[in-house]
């Protein structure tokens, strides 16, 4: 079993750099379009933008909690925890001025490093870019999911990243909200 597990997740990481490399995004949409579940239209989701620094901007669920910590991400947003039946989430987004060829690869190899199950990905057209979408399990730090964007420019690379609680509610149309809606300040 674990030897299947690297083996998908070498799949993984082969296709998504693939696709960060310059894979045409209507190829990348046809051949990945049978590796993912279709995200329904998501009911109408109240959210507030926020800006960063004049590099970007992102859209989160009204009522959560959104920080700029002095480490780590840019911005951190906080669900305000688990509600009906939303899993408790935070999102990371980290902007780095490094070509995707660079970020992507350096992330890919560290899922593999740490064993995390990639379940799923997809590409999906973000600010009129190609970006490279996972869905993973298996995380150990409290939060055992994750939703990972990366949204590719020239020369530089955000990495958009939901942790969330188990569930059993499709919680793809939120993710799909949040993660759309970043966008490189120009």
């Amino acid at each position: 079993m674990a030897g299947l597990k690297r083996l998908k997740t070498a799949g993984v990481a082969l296709g998504a750099i693939a696709l960060a490399l310059g894979a045409s995004p209507a190829l990348a949409e046809q051949r990945l379009a049978a590796e993912t579940a279709p995200v329904e239209a998501p009911a109408a989701i109240a959210t507030t933008p926020y800006s960063y620094e004049n590099l970007f901007s992102i859209a989160f669920p009204q009522g959560w909690q959104v920080s700029e910590p002095a480490e780590g991400p840019q911005v951190v947003a906080v669900s305000p925890g688990a509600n009906g039946d939303l899993p408790a989430m935070r999102t990371e987004v980290i902007w780095q001025e490094a070509p995707p060829r660079e970020v992507v690869g350096t992330s890919l190899q560290a899922i593999q490093t740490k064993g995390y199950t990639v379940t799923r990905y997809d590409a999906a057209n973000i600010d009129g870019v190609t970006a490279v979408r996972l869905w993973m399990s298996e995380i150990p730090d409290g939060l055992p999911n994750a939703f990972v964007t990366y949204v590719g420019y020239p020369e530089a690379t955000a990495t958009i990243t939901t942790y969330y609680g188990d569930t059993e509610t499709n919680i793809d149309p939120i993710l799909d909200v949040i993660h759309r809606s970043f966008a490189r300040s120009r």
